[in-house]
């Protein structure tokens, strides 16, 4: 028993450097990055945009980058398959078309958002740029479609309000100085299943220009998100928008609409 003992001291003796040594080569953990970027693709049976349908009724295809910083800055760029600049004056309706020819919608955005102390309260601030490529069609005396917009929200838990507004003396083609939109909407998780129902109402209106542009819009929808980055769901919506003001072509795009979605972001 004492020469196990004592091979068992000799052994120990070598063994615990060897233990330490594999400690201190153990790789140190790499830090986390302060920077993500994540992507997006999806496909919509119809673009709704504020109440609105900007493919006609059609099918969208749509997608996006977006770069965040552990500070709270943020950018992105998102872009969506749309027919209604083209088909404005199509078939005899609405007078000319506002553009001989334009088939997307193209989103450049950037801002900050935190938290306010520890509240649960968090604010956005920032500015979003709308360009439609095409070719506009001058004789139309239709107003550039390109909008710029500048947005502030506030979001506590599942309730979100947010403010925009745009400078220019037009905004997405229709006339009107200093153009507002009011976005109220809540997506409310239902316990661990992945699904989350939404509540929206927004109100745009066009500051100086015809009230007849003015509008309401709400939505009602509900959305199943996996783990893997799929988010699937269904949407009603509807507004109490001008027929003649927002008939695109054959289409009426403020008429009550149902609309389904899938999304993957990876």
């Amino acid at each position: 028993m004492r020469t196990s003992l004592l091979l068992a001291a000799i052994l120990g003796t070598f063994a615990a450097p060897a233990a330490v040594m594999a400690e201190e080569a153990a790789p140190a953990a790499e830090p986390t990055s302060p920077h993500t970027v994540t992507y997006n693709i999806g496909l919509t049976s119809n673009y709704i945009f504020r109440g609105t349908s900007q493919s006609g009724d059609r099918p969208a295809v749509q997608g996006g980058v977006d770069y965040s910083h552990s500070s709270g800055f943020y950018a992105g760029t998102w872009a969506s398959s749309i027919s209604w600049l083209a088909d404005t004056g199509a078939d005899g309706a609405g007078g000319d078309r506002a553009y001989n020819s334009s088939s997307m919608e193209w989103d450049v955005y950037g801002g900050y958002t935190a938290e306010i102390g520890e509240t649960g309260i968090s604010y956005d601030v920032g500015v979003l740029q709308y360009i439609y490529p095409g070719r506009r069609n001058s004789y139309s005396g239709s107003y550039n479609a390109d909008t710029t917009e500048i947005y502030g929200g506030l979001s506590y838990k599942w309730v979100s309000a947010k403010y925009s507004w745009s400078p220019s003396k037009s905004a997405f083609g229709f006339q009107g100085r200093g153009a507002s939109y009011i976005d109220l909407t809540a997506e409310i998780p239902l316990g661990d299943t992945g699904l989350s129902a939404i509540a929206h109402v927004g109100r745009q209106e066009f500051g100086n220009g015809p009230s007849v542009f003015d509008y309401t819009d709400w939505k009602l929808g509900l959305s199943k998100a996996w783990d893997n980055g799929v988010v699937v769901g269904g949407y009603y919506t509807d507004t109490d928008a001008d027929r003649g003001a927002f008939t695109y072509g054959p289409v009426f795009s403020g008429k009550e609409n149902w609309t389904f979605f899938v999304q993957k972001t990876f």
